[in-house]
């Protein structure tokens, strides 16, 4: 475990869905929030610090990712962001990093190829890659659920985890499918445990609905919050979330 006082982060994730920004529950319930472009214009607006891009149908749906989503993201903010979807292979990664993005996220396939996270890393470093995972709890207990299949696993969640920090990444995003969408807070009951494991920092993600579920986030050793039905479906801003937290004695970026 390593502990660092580097600022806490609060991370927009946009979802995509056939080229539209959606916000889900429980990875199901799929709604359709707004347009790519004008989503990213407002966040830009909003000088927010870092956003995370995800196109969830082209992993459902086996598509290759869309190049001219990345260029538009690039050419219309100033923002950091990271992608993920549709990324199998290393050349992949390398067209994403090429087209404006400072970080790829990777999920399932990961799970699906032995290697390909550290060759990844080997090829491109460790801060480039950021690993996503998506769990649900049973009877206590918290296990893998393959989003790309919209199926549960019997993968233990600590115990991929651990796979995963012999590894290495640059950092991990845990999203909740149980608390997804719901806007009553995020699933904090594993992540000491997570914190323990491993070696690199934690996003915590899934059930955001208020500044105050990211503060008991941080109080509960998560690195980032990320988030996204709370700027969608509450009348909390970007801004809003970070003069809470300031105010509150948390250190963010």
């Amino acid at each position: 475990m390593i502990k660092t006082n580097l600022k806490k982060r609060i991370i927009p994730i946009i979802l995509i869905e056939n080229l539209q920004v959606v916000s889900t529950k429980n990875f199901n319930d799929s709604r359709v929030f707004g347009n790519v472009e004008q989503t990213i214009e407002v966040f830009s607006r909003r000088d927010v610090d870092e956003i995370i891009v995800l196109d969830i149908s082209c992993t459902k749906n086996n598509y290759s990712f869309d190049t001219k989503i990345l260029k538009m993201i690039s050419n219309n903010t100033m923002m950091p962001f990271a992608y993920g979807g549709g990324i199998k292979t290393l050349a992949d990664i390398e067209k994403c990093l090429k087209n404006g993005c400072d970080k790829v996220v990777i999920n399932n396939y990961i799970r699906k190829n032995d290697n390909f996270l550290s060759n990844a890393i080997n090829e491109f470093g460790k801060q480039a890659i950021t690993v996503s995972m998506d769990y649900y709890s049973k009877n206590n207990k918290y296990y893998i659920y393959d989003h790309a299949i919209s199926k549960k696993t019997n993968i233990k969640l600590f115990d991929y985890l651990k796979s995963i920090n012999k590894v290495g990444c640059g950092e991990i995003i845990v999203t909740s499918i149980d608390a997804d969408g719901l806007l009553k807070g995020y699933n904090l009951n594993p992540i000491k445990t997570i914190r323990n494991i491993v070696d690199f920092p934690i996003i915590v993600n899934g059930g955001c609905g208020s500044p105050e579920h990211m503060l008991k986030a941080f109080k509960s050793e998560a690195d980032a919050c990320g988030a996204g039905s709370i700027f969608y479906h509450t009348q909390n801003s970007y801004g809003d979330v970070k003069n809470y937290l300031k105010k509150n004695k948390v250190n963010v970026r």
